[in-house]
């Protein structure tokens, strides 16, 4: 036993000395970049669904049960006459109503909610939801967009052939920073996102036949954005015989020594244990940013909630119209909201009024913005939610293969500073990983900025747009092998010694 063990070591010193700097009878290890494309869409939606409700409280149950179902039967037979599509009751509650005082729970009353839905055409969801609250609706609870069954299947298979043209592009700036000749397509999966409708919030909106038959509430849909990504794994090999067999020419004599000493007593081969490098680049680009993205709202109070929406329904109209004037972009609804207003005095509940808020959304050049948010005041608009910057889609899209590049860049020089400090011979990439990072819109919040048509007509506020960071990293695999004259140095000295 003690004569084969050192045979064993004799072989296992040979193999030592050569299986790290040529393959041998290892299998090879595939190469192989991972990428994920993603594909984005935005179709015109064409339908509104709305969820409201008839909200009454009274001091019995009955009294509330039979006014309950005296309006919604009226709310029912009023938009199937519009023509409702998808008309659903999707909640009754009835609930009783207590008072706290002195550490006692009286009951007070009851109050009961019961809730429909529907669905219309946009051009027609304002005037329904008018109608609605005229036949006794005084609840908004929700509304969302959603483009036809049609538009959203044509989306998906077009998102899904954005995602690929977007992994082949990453591929192409890795594939060419790195100097590697692109293969087959080894694997393919694609990750279809769910995508919700867009749904701007209208919540708590109460009050007892609101709208006077006149009035018609603005609606302008949001578009609906379809996502998808598809996920590639790409074979690749480098453009030149590969970077080991320079470096290891000169010590093939040498793995040759040592399995003629330990496989002519030995039989059999050893695995070659892989010898990688994991190392990950970052990449960082700022982009100057040329559009802003503006939320801006019409706030009013009053004794009645008919005169709060009245109030609100002619200033959004005018918002609405002055900023189509101007040419806003992507001008959309995003919320309806009034609710009553309660003074609170020796734990009594007492209705002063009500507050309405609508919020309108657009998108401009942001050397316009400033003028069009001066514009909308003027024509009613009191508050301003946010703002946000980006640059343009085709600004962004080269910004994102630039970060890949500079990633790769960032890989390879931090891989040459350990291969360099281990004196290593750097080999083949093994595996590239592409990790592209979301990039949100740099967004200066402006909060609860509420005027009252502040601005004159001469002046225009400044909006100085900030840069846009796009960032990306990328991971990277490399084989090595350690360097001539160490490996000769420590090998040799151990067959002396065997010897």
């Amino acid at each position: 036993m003690a004569n084969t063990d050192n045979l064993i070591g004799l072989r296992n010193l040979g193999l030592a000395i050569a299986d790290p700097l040529i393959g041998g009878t290892a299998a090879k290890t595939p190469q192989i970049l991972e990428v994920t494309g993603k594909g984005e869409v935005n179709v015109a939606t064409t339908l509104t669904e709305v969820q409201l409700g008839i909200k009454v409280q009274a001091k019995t149950a009955t009294a509330v049960q039979e006014q309950v179902a005296q309006r919604s039967t009226a709310v029912v037979d009023t938009l199937q006459k519009l023509g409702a599509k998808e008309l659903q009751t999707t909640s009754i509650q009835l609930n009783p109503v207590y008072s706290f005082e002195n550490g006692t729970q009286t009951l007070t009353g009851f109050e009961g909610l019961n809730t429909l839905q529907f669905e219309l055409p946009t051009n027609q969801a304002g005037a329904a939801i008018d109608k609605a609250i005229q036949a006794g609706a005084n609840v908004i609870q929700n509304i969302s967009f959603t483009a036809s069954d049609e538009v959203l299947q044509q989306a998906r298979l077009q998102v899904l052939s954005e995602a690929v043209k977007d992994a082949q592009a990453q591929a192409q700036a890795v594939f060419s920073t790195l100097k590697l000749t692109p293969g087959q397509i080894i694997d393919i999966d694609i990750n279809s996102d769910d995508n919700p409708r867009p749904s701007p919030l209208v919540s708590n909106l109460t009050g007892d036949r609101v709208l006077a038959a006149a009035s018609t509430t603005p609606i302008i849909s949001s578009p609906q954005t379809i996502e998808a990504s598809v996920s590639l794994d790409i074979g690749y090999s480098p453009n030149s015989a590969g970077t080991l067999a320079s470096a290891t020419d000169n010590l093939i004599g040498v793995r040759n020594l040592g399995l003629a000493i330990a496989n002519s007593l030995i039989g059999g081969t050893a695995a070659k244990t892989p010898q990688i490098l994991e190392v990950t680049g970052q990449g960082e680009v700022s982009v100057a940013t040329t559009l802003t993205e503006v939320e801006l709202g019409i706030k009013v109070q009053a004794k009645t909630a008919t005169a709060v929406q009245e109030q609100v329904a002619q200033r959004s109209t005018a918002v609405v119209d002055a900023l189509q004037k101007l040419g806003a972009q992507e001008l959309q609804t995003t919320s309806i909201q009034l609710n009553p207003v309660y003074s609170f005095e020796n734990s009594t509940q007492t209705l002063t009024g009500f507050e309405g808020l609508n919020t309108l959304q657009f998108e401009l050049p942001t050397n316009q913005a400033g003028a069009a948010i001066d514009k909308a005041i003027q024509a009613g608009a009191n508050v301003i939610q946010n703002i946000s910057f980006t640059a343009s889609d085709e600004v962004l899209q080269q910004a994102r293969l630039q970060v890949l590049s500079e990633a790769v860049k960032d890989a390879k020089a931090q891989a040459q500073a350990v291969f360099s400090t281990l004196k290593l011979t750097p080999g083949q990439i093994i595996d590239v990983d592409i990790n592209s990072n979301d990039n949100p819109k740099p967004s200066p919040l402006v909060s609860n900025l509420t005027v009252d048509r502040t601005f004159s007509l001469g002046t225009t506020t400044p909006i100085i747009g900030s840069s846009q960071t796009i960032k990306a990293s990328v991971s990277l695999d490399i084989g090595y092998s350690p360097n001539s004259a160490v490996i000769l140095d420590l090998p040799l000295n151990g067959l002396q010694q065997i010897a």
